[in-house]
């Protein structure tokens, strides 16, 4: 059955990546790779539902890399529905749209690659929680979301300049006057870290000014390398969680 399967990968990516690549980088090697990736990230957050990274980064070599051309989105797209049928075989579950892009690595020889992947929230419907923002690099309005909670919008509270928290090098833009983070679903930003609680911690619009609070995590949340309750963060804060950082920051991003 093993067999069957990595055959079934290797046809459905073999053609295009035959086309882009002269090294001893296979197509089904990365294929491959992409399915353990998912596999080993994947977290059951509930009974009968497993939550998957839904997107993946493959870096390689600067040869490999210069190589695909015009052939990235291509390969992409392939290798997207490659994870998204052995995601649907394992019945695992995304918070929003699979993508699989390249980046090119100068630590990295030819014919060797690696994979990383992320969790990444997608666009939310209106009538869905007030909270649920979709997450773009994009500049957003500071504070054009409604209120807290489930109940009707409140009026916006004033915010910061175009605030935002990084991590992991990815942009998620605060435009709610409560943000929720943590590892799960109904987080406003999801982290893919094992010590990290559901709801781990919020950052709220109080008054022109951005708080950081814990919300009864196991593990804590510090700001700036101190244990807090509740703290003020500003421009280049850092908000640790388990074992990811979440950096603050005001203005263009």
């Amino acid at each position: 059955m093993f067999d069957r399967m990595e055959k079934g990968i290797e046809r459905a990516v073999n053609g295009a990546f035959a086309k882009a690549f002269r090294s001893e980088v296979q197509p089904v090697e990365i294929a491959s790779a992409l399915r353990r990736e998912i596999d080993d990230r994947a977290t059951v957050v509930a009974r009968g539902r497993t939550l998957a990274p839904n997107t993946f980064v493959v870096e390689l070599g600067e040869g490999d890399f210069s190589r695909l051309g015009e052939w990235q989105d291509t390969l992409g797209d392939e290798l997207r529905d490659v994870v998204a049928e052995h995601a649907g075989n394992q019945e695992y579950s995304f918070v929003g749209p699979i993508t699989v892009r390249f980046e090119e690595a100068q630590d990295l020889d030819t014919g060797l690659f690696r994979v990383r992947s992320t969790t990444t929230r997608g666009t939310r419907p209106q009538a869905q929680h007030p909270q649920q923002q979709a997450l773009s690099r994009a500049p957003q309005p500071a504070y054009e979301a409604p209120g807290q909670g489930y109940g009707q919008p409140q009026a916006p509270t004033p915010a910061p300049d175009h605030p935002a928290l990084v991590v992991d090098g990815r942009v998620y833009p605060i435009t709610a006057s409560v943000t929720v983070i943590g590892r799960g679903t109904e987080a406003d930003v999801i982290v893919d870290d094992i010590g990290v609680s559901r709801r781990h911690a919020e950052v709220r619009v109080e008054g022109g000014h951005l708080i950081a609070a814990d919300l009864g995590s196991t593990n804590g949340t510090f700001v700036d390398g101190e244990r807090i309750t509740t703290a003020e963060v500003v421009d280049g804060s850092q908000i640790k969680i388990g074992r990811s950082t979440l950096v603050v920051r005001f203005g263009s991003w």
